[in-house]
């Protein structure tokens, strides 16, 4: 019992790492292919975006290698999941197979993927089949296809501490509500958004997406860096391939490094971005402020000169001019 509650833990978390719902997962892929970190399996692809009308099926070909020299038997199992909280596009996978999503949920439609076995190094296509019935919503439905030991109580086989998988992400066409609004753009140093920063160094421009509509969208524009009416950089967002996806019913972040920036003045970050089946535009800006300490230090000062000599210069002078005054008037009485 403790063995496989173990094991179960360990597979929740590396499931977390591995998947995300676009680039940026915790994961090192080459030539299209995800290696996970401590284990045995290579699956190809990472994601796939597919349009399924109603009343219509698809199947779609998930490749799974066994890197061992050890035979694997292994089980294919359909999670849904939902956005995480970090807003950086990494999902939280639902792992109990009895439980859905509470909207938008894949495995519901997806035809239950039989078991199989991979003698060392060989590599099989695992068709798997998704029936949207006519009745389904128009919207977007999404799960991660994963692969893991059909048992975890023999030694005969390739004992996987985790397992490994693909997201699959199916739009619905119909009459779909897209609606994403940019939700902030701010400029931020060490996650922290500010108006005011000492140094230019290790800014990062932020672009926050909301979606209230029903449907997986993929923003994506360019953030313009400008000091004055002088732009000094441009920088593009969500540009990778496959691009992001925001789920609905979440934010989503964006960042750019601001590579640009000088060690003083007022800058003015303006974005221009783009969504959506009709190319929905969102727009946004941000002023900030670049002030290093020795400039802040030599202010201070020199407002305290200031106020020295608006207040306290001319009191002790006035003193002074009373005491000269007394002891001249004390010198003509004696």
């Amino acid at each position: 019992m403790f063995r496989r509650r173990f094991l179960a833990s360990i597979s929740a978390l590396a499931v977390t790492l591995l998947l995300a719902v676009g680039p940026g997962a915790a994961s090192a892929q080459q030539s299209g292919k995800t290696y996970s970190g401590g284990n045995a399996l290579k699956i190809s692809p990472v994601r796939q975006d597919v349009e399924i009308e109603p009343g219509k099926s698809k199947t779609i070909d998930v490749y799974v290698q066994n890197l061992t020299s050890t035979k694997a038997d292994l089980r294919g199992i359909v999670n849904d999941f939902v956005a995480g909280k970090d807003e950086k596009g990494q999902p939280n996978i639902i792992l109990d197979e009895n439980q859905a999503a509470p909207s938008h949920s894949l495995k519901q439609y997806v035809t239950k993927i039989p078991n199989f076995s991979l003698a060392p190094n060989e590599q099989k296509d695992i068709k798997v089949t998704i029936t949207i019935p006519m009745t389904a919503k128009p919207g977007g439905y999404y799960g991660a296809v994963r692969f893991a030991p059909q048992s975890t109580d023999t030694d005969k086989n390739v004992t996987l501490s985790a397992s490994v998988g693909s997201l699959v992400l199916v739009r619905v066409p119909g009459d779909i509500q897209e609606q994403v609004s940019l939700a902030s753009l701010d400029v931020r140093k060490d996650d922290t958004a500010k108006s005011f920063f000492t140094s230019g160094k290790d800014l990062k421009a932020v672009a926050r997406f909301e979606n209230t509509g029903d449907v997986q969208e993929q923003p994506f524009g360019k953030i313009a860096l400008k000091k004055g009416s002088k732009i000094l950089a441009t920088y593009e967002i969500n540009n990778t391939q496959p691009r992001g996806n925001v789920l609905p019913d979440s934010i989503r972040r964006f960042t750019a490094d601001l590579s640009n920036v000088g060690s003083f003045g007022k800058y003015t970050i303006e974005g221009n971005f783009g969504y959506g089946t009709k190319g929905t535009l969102l727009s946004g800006s941000k002023t900030f402020y670049v002030v290093p300490i020795s400039v802040i230090v030599t202010i201070v000062v020199a407002i305290i000169l200031v106020l020295l000599l608006i207040f306290v210069v001319p009191k002790m002078v006035r003193s002074y001019n009373r005491k000269i005054v007394q002891k001249a008037t004390s010198s003509k009485r004696k």
